[in-house]
């Protein structure tokens, strides 16, 4: 399938959400777009470049997205909520006469279930304490914190590690070898901390 795609310096992952403030009007076109036709676009992070002025390099994976709300902020610009729908392989990608990217993707299916061993729920525990922080911005209707492909996704959103750590997350096609990665970040995390 075809899709426009936005890249960023952050991503979105299935079930995520990500408000937007937009003022390009390639990317303005691309919501009005989206509306008319009721599709949505893809979020990829970026790997070279910038988020404005001009197309940047994305990696070649990321997630779809629907929005779910929006409005003018009273800054003047276009305010949506995208929500994270399913991740995708990129196959071929180039901008279009206006600098928006349109992509061939391949969706990838759903993840199986994950048991939610302790290490997982340790991680979950630590997930809810970082959720009051940022729920200002993003508001979840429902925290689903028995559910470890969710707590993977949120931790992948969220964790301020680099774009190739992010991008070599993404790219793992196992949510369990997501989370035990997630938790050997921890343990260093924790051990610098001792130290400190």
């Amino acid at each position: 399938m075809e899709i426009p795609l936005f890249p960023l310096s952050t991503i979105v992952m299935p079930d995520g959400i990500l408000p937007l403030r937009l003022f390009e009007p390639r990317y303005i076109d691309m919501v009005k777009n989206c509306f008319k036709t009721s599709t949505g676009f893809g979020v990829c992070l970026i790997k070279q470049g910038l988020e404005a002025n001009g197309p940047a390099q994305p990696y070649p994976v990321g997630t779809t997205v629907s929005i779910i709300d929006f409005d003018q902020g009273q800054d003047g610009l276009l305010h949506i909520t995208a929500k994270g729908e399913s991740e995708f392989l990129v196959h071929t990608h180039a901008a279009n006469k206006d600098g928006l990217i349109m992509a061939e993707v391949e969706l990838l299916p759903e993840p199986e279930a994950i048991e939610m061993t302790p290490e997982y729920a340790e991680l979950a525990e630590k997930l809810d304490i970082i959720l009051d922080y940022v729920e200002s911005n993003i508001q979840y209707p429902e925290k689903k914190l028995q559910d470890a492909n969710w707590v993977c996704y949120r931790f992948m959103e969220l964790l301020p590690i680099s774009g190739p750590m992010k991008f070599e997350l993404q790219q793992m096609r196992s949510n369990a070898d997501r989370l035990d990665f997630l938790i050997s970040l921890k343990i260093e995390f924790s051990d610098h901390k001792r130290r400190t």
